[in-house]
């Protein structure tokens, strides 16, 4: 082999390892964006990695966004199992420790927030800090007070059994629109994230539901030994009776048991509140980064 050669593949080889998306792990992608301290985000249901656009780009100046799209989310080929969220979480331990990513920022919309809690709490010193945006750890027990992981399942077994039919994309799609009307407010907002969930594997989503709403991380969440913010919405579910001050306690009372945790709810936003109140959002991520 001459010198020639050897330069070509060693060049082949960086060009490779330093490619912007890692498809190393089993249960999500990674597109890696800016320099500085690792920052890892994670979406919600039948979204992707597109959702934290905005985001990534206010803060890739300053952090190493790491952002994840999941198996079976957005025309990524499924990993299903019966355990799922627990799998996408040592998959994140794995690629935290591979990457040898110092004390990452955790953060985390809907679902995401509850990998976030699922994965600072089961590895004590991993992390800084812990962002949740409108993600809990135990969904149900907002829903439906006095509710147990128990309790739940038949309720969850329904709603899994029924996301898991097979659908059209414009099916999901429509279906969608119908649901996100009620988590984001700009009708054009709406019709993107629809047009991401499409692509999304029903049977995926319908697991992922199941194991939330059957999973209770409300003692877990001790072990989190750094600080969180959990940040909340209501205004959607004024009709129904919901006030500032109950979602407050009810979301305060989800990370009782954590040492060092703040509880965030916007008057204005709905579930998507990077989206519907992007200034309040960055205010609020930004002091608690610092």
């Amino acid at each position: 082999m001459t010198m020639k050669q050897l330069i070509l593949i060693v060049g082949i080889a960086v060009a490779i390892l330093s490619a912007k998306t890692i498809q190393a792990q089993t249960y999500f992608k990674v597109d890696v964006k800016g320099k500085g301290k690792p920052m890892i985000l994670i979406h919600g249901l039948y979204c992707t990695a597109e959702v934290w656009k905005e985001t990534v780009a206010r803060y890739e100046k300053n952090y190493e966004c790491h952002v994840l799209t999941l198996a079976g989310f957005g025309g990524q080929p499924a990993h299903l199992n019966d355990h799922f969220l627990v799998s996408v979480k040592d998959d994140l331990l794995q690629y935290i420790k591979d990457r040898k990513l110092n004390q990452p920022v955790l953060m985390g919309h809907s679902m995401g927030g509850f990998i976030s809690f699922l994965a600072a709490s089961s590895a004590p010193g991993v992390f800084s800090k812990v962002i949740a945006v409108d993600g809990l750890p135990f969904l149900t027990v907002v829903q439906m007070p006095g509710a147990t992981a128990e309790s739940a399942m038949p309720m969850a077994t329904q709603m899994r059994d029924r996301m898991s039919i097979t659908q059209s994309e414009e099916q999901t799609e429509a279906t969608q629109k119908m649901i996100l009307a009620s988590m984001i407010t700009s009708p054009e907002r709406i019709n993107q994230v629809a047009a991401i969930g499409k692509k999304s594997d029903n049977k995926t989503q319908g697991e992922v539901i199941y194991e939330m709403m059957t999973t209770d991380l409300r003692q877990q969440v001790a072990a989190i030994d750094c600080p969180v913010l959990l940040m909340g919405a209501w205004i959607a579910y004024k009709e129904y009776g919901v006030t500032h001050e109950s979602i407050t306690a009810a979301y305060t009372a989800q990370v009782a048991n954590i040492r060092n945790a703040t509880v965030a709810i916007t008057d204005t936003g709905k579930h998507f509140i990077f989206y519907d109140e992007p200034v309040w959002f960055y205010e609020k991520v930004d002091a608690f980064l610092k």
